[in-house]
């Protein structure tokens, strides 16, 4: 009977993260990913012979440098470039670049605004502060505050505690960013309308709120999540992983191997052995009976508990509360192989910046006019369009003077008022895509060699994200901390013993990247007396 000390249901940058933990920490892990590549939604694939890119992301990494530190992965071949954060283009001709460099970045701004040159050193500090203390919670597993332990009393006083310590000024600063819309907090620092579409859009591309939505101001944080400590005082870096995001995974992978875990791919988890009402062990697609100790599960809250447990054997109530949890897609990705560097005529000849991608948000108007959209079940008639071209970072995706171009739709429906996604449909966003596109880069269509237009359904039916959620779960405030992915809930644990939740579906979900996996590996490795 084959045995190991934890099971990890799902190879996706979570479920790895979570098993290179634990390999470090002595546990006999084995990761069971049901695809050919690892990575779920950063994997790659080539469009055409020779044109690498990633197929459902974007192509950035997110994963914390903290993370690539403690499972030491440049060792196991990860190489990371940071570039400028982009360039935002607009339909009137103006653009504005995000340069990481302060002095640069400064003289950019002043270009467009005097006033916000000077109000760029107060909102940066400000995004960093709320970082700053946000950043506790999401480096420690939350207690669920239902089962109260000594410890996690001690963990609440103190935050309590801390809390306390900040003055009238701090408190309303955080209270500020907590509640107002994004459009407001950017109006109390920028007058300039390219400046405040520009932080929007980096800020909620992949969100389903809309600049004038309450609360959507704490996303404005997002970009500075990982900035390094005395960063120059620039926007925040655009991370691009050499050889495509599936490098990330492929350096997890490698990490587990090298520490005496085992990856297997082609391995689809079909349902969990239990025995007593506790979980031990998995059964695979194959017939294949594999037992355990502890399992984890990189699956969405959905599929993980609709589609591996008999319903019957979980607690009463419990079915209906997961299918409570709000998973909508929002996020459409269109994959481009070209035969040339595409032009922006608008940007200078040589713009370090167009390096991070070009953003074509429009204005915050017609930002929230994409989301109503979208909540309307409308394809968006002014969508949010990210536009990364990482063959310009890295030559080994694509021939000698040929490109890729990875974009990222947003507010695009998982689900149309008016039917199903048609093959027609999708070309009619693409078709929209391309065109605004072409805007800025006159002779782009002439240049496409290839295109592929996935939009949330096909990214369900690919990946196994609910609904094409990338999130795994709105990250709306009823959705996140301590009710991520619902009350009683948190802290990685579940109500069937010896099974653990670390995909995105759980605490910190988005806000860090990897964060879900480390969390519960450190649970896990407690429970199973190999430390924390």
């Amino acid at each position: 009977m084959k045995r190991h000390d934890a099971i990890i249901i799902g190879g996706g940058l979570n479920g790895l993260t979570a098993g290179a933990y634990l390999a470090r920490a002595g546990v006999d892990v084995l990761v069971l990913e049901r695809n050919a590549v690892l990575g779920s939604a950063a994997a790659g694939y080539e469009i055409l012979p020779g044109f690498h890119m990633p197929r459902y992301s974007l192509g950035t990494a997110r994963l914390p440098a903290r993370i690539v530190a403690e499972l030491e992965l440049p060792k196991y071949g990860l190489r990371l470039l940071r570039v400028d954060g982009g360039v935002s283009l607009f339909a009137d001709g103006t653009y504005h670049a995000s340069y990481r460099d302060g002095v640069t970045h400064r003289r950019e701004l002043a270009r467009l605004s005097l006033k916000d040159a000077d109000a760029w050193t107060h909102f940066r500090r400000d995004m960093q502060r709320g970082v700053a203390q946000l950043r506790a919670s999401l480096t420690h597993p939350l207690k669920n505050p239902s089962r109260l332990s000594l410890s996690g009393l001690r963990g609440l006083l103190g935050q309590a505690d801390r809390l306390a310590e900040k003055s009238t000024g701090e408190l309303h600063d955080v209270t500020r960013l907590w509640t107002l819309s994004c459009a407001d907090l950017l109006d109390s620092y920028f007058e300039s309308d390219a400046v405040k579409a520009n932080l929007a859009a980096m800020a909620l591309a992949g969100t389903t709120l809309g600049p004038l939505a309450p609360t959507s101001a704490r996303f404005l944080m997002q970009p500075f999540m990982d900035e390094p400590v005395g960063a120059s005082g620039g926007a925040p870096a655009t991370v691009i992983p050499l050889g495509g995001p599936e490098a990330i995974a492929n350096a997890l992978a490698a990490s587990i191997i090298a520490h005496g875990g085992d990856v297997r791919r082609e391995a689809e988890v079909t349902d969990v052995i239990l025995r007593d009402r506790k979980a031990r062990g998995v059964a695979l697609a194959n017939g294949e009976e594999i037992f355990t100790d502890a399992i984890l599960s990189d699956l969405d809250l959905k599929r993980t508990f609709l589609a591996l447990f008999p319903w019957k054997d979980l607690p009463k109530g419990f079915v209906e509360r997961v299918g409570r949890f709000r998973m909508r897609g929002v996020t459409a990705k269109i994959n481009i192989a070209l035969d040339a560097l595409p032009e922006f005529p608008t940007v200078p000849e040589g713009c370090p910046a167009l390096l991070g991608g070009v953003r074509l948000g429009g204005s915050l108007a017609q930002m929230e006019q994409a989301c109503d959209d979208w909540r309307d079940g409308i394809p968006p008639r002014t969508p949010l369009i990210e536009a990364l071209i990482p063959s310009m970072s890295d030559r080994s995706l694509a021939p000698q003077g040929k490109h890729v171009m990875s974009v990222a739709v947003h507010y695009v429906p998982e689900a149309l008022h008016d039917g199903p996604w048609t093959a027609e449909r999708k070309d009619e966003l693409a078709d929209l895509v391309v065109s605004r596109l072409a805007e800025q880069s006159p002779g782009i269509r002439d240049r496409i060699l290839a295109l592929e237009t996935l939009v949330p359904p096909d990214i369900e039916n690919e990946v196994g994200l609910t609904a094409g959620d990338f999130a795994q779960g709105e990250m709306t405030l009823d959705q996140m901390f301590f009710n991520r992915p619902m009350a009683g809930l948190a802290g990685y644990e579940t109500p069937i013993a010896n099974f653990y939740l670390c995909s995105g579906s759980a605490h910190p979900g988005e806000l860090a990247s990897g964060g879900p996996g480390a969390g519960a590996a450190a649970l896990v490795a407690a429970a199973l007396g190999k430390g924390g």
